[in-house]
């Protein structure tokens, strides 16, 4: 199975989801854990992409950047 590229605004796309399915209020106590699980997974995904990328940018503007594959 190929897996699927990241995308930061898809990934935000659902975190709003979640955050507005928690607000409506979820009364099953085992769906607003797990939606709160998906919601910090996706957080932490989105941190680690935007940590990349600020890397990335600082190395550009340091001029540092060598071959370094950091997938974003």
């Amino acid at each position: 199975m190929e897996e699927e590229k990241f995308s930061l605004e898809n990934k935000l796309a659902e975190i709003r989801g979640i955050v507005d399915q928690m607000q409506k209020g979820v009364s099953d106590f085992d769906q607003q854990v797990a939606l709160f699980e998906k919601g910090s997974r996706y957080t932490k995904d989105c941190q680690e992409y935007l940590d990349k990328a600020e890397l990335k940018i600082k190395q550009l503007i340091d001029g540092k950047l060598k071959d370094v594959k950091l997938d974003i």
